[in-house]
């Protein structure tokens, strides 16, 4: 499982030579496994003020705002519903929440700030409660590597590989894109 890996990475030695499967820039996708994948987004300005409202307590216009998404493949196809399905969404919820938790905590003991968006309310996992949301089927997705899809009833994320068959979640850190934690966190996904 992720997090066991993330609590026994040792952030004090040095960074590996491996580097993304991409060169960084304003987006680098890291493929942890063919069921995993974590991306890095560096947020431009006009995306920075999208995210704003979800972390009151920020001024993101006055640091980097890049962003994490972990998607992960899933058994069912999201876009039903069955309690096979409810089943898989809260098993997938469970292990993004102890993964994302687990990047924050190493992200914030290299003293940046990190928060994750808890996919069950939309809102921030650690932040001030805030009327903001950004749920997996917001249109802010689509500037983040997915596509929303609406079915007529419901809107269903797509994920380039992973189709609707995916659980997606996004964490938000001002360390910039080329920070080594980041590095090493996307170095430790890939071992996964």
């Amino acid at each position: 499982m992720v997090t066991r890996h993330l609590e026994a990475f040792d952030m004090a030695r040095p960074a590996p030579a491996v580097q993304p499967t991409q060169p960084v820039g304003p987006m680098s996708r890291i493929e942890g496994s063919e069921n995993m994948e974590c991306a890095i987004h560096q947020c431009p300005s006009l995306l920075k003020k999208e995210f704003a409202p979800l972390f009151p307590e920020r001024k993101l216009d006055s640091s980097p705002l890049t962003v994490l998404t972990l998607a992960r493949r899933t058994q069912q196809d999201m876009s039903a519903w069955s309690p096979q399905i409810e089943a898989e969404r809260e098993l997938a919820l469970e292990e993004f929440i102890l993964t994302a938790t687990s990047i924050c905590e190493l992200l914030q003991k290299q003293g940046y700030w990190a928060d994750f968006i808890d996919p069950a309310s939309g809102r921030p996992y650690y932040g001030a409660f805030t009327n903001a949301t950004l749920f997996e089927t917001d249109e802010r997705y689509r500037h983040l590597g997915f596509s929303v899809e609406d079915l007529g009833c419901c809107k269903v994320i797509r994920h380039s590989v992973f189709g609707t068959r995916t659980f997606c979640g996004a964490l938000f850190t001002d360390a910039p894109l080329d920070a080594d934690v980041l590095r090493r966190v996307t170095d430790l996904m890939q071992q996964c």
